[in-house]
């Protein structure tokens, strides 16, 4: 951002922005807000063990290219099964 093209940045206190009392809607609006970005995070945070049988050969393929990459073949499996996913979800949905 160039600074001579900066023009006015107004400032706020902080006895402004504590002095504010959000309106009994806007509270249930925050509410809301918050119980839905817990539940979520606990969506999120579930998981499920997923077993499927793959040639030495894919596993060893795999694992070459999760050493380049630096990280686990399994996190390098997943990761690549993810991305798979979310272009095919946006091709078909």
């Amino acid at each position: 951002m160039d600074k001579n093209r900066i023009e006015h940045i107004p400032t706020v206190g902080m006895a402004e922005v504590c002095d504010y009392t959000p309106s009994p809607a806007e509270e249930q609006l925050i509410q809301d807000f918050e119980a839905q970005a817990d539940s979520d995070i606990a969506e999120m945070k579930q998981t499920a063990n997923v077993n499927f049988r793959w040639s030495e050969f894919e596993i060893k393929r795999a694992k070459k290219i999760a050493q380049k990459l630096g990280m686990p073949y399994q996190t390098y499996i997943k990761s690549t099964l993810k991305q798979a996913m979310d272009r095919d979800e946006k091709k078909f949905m």
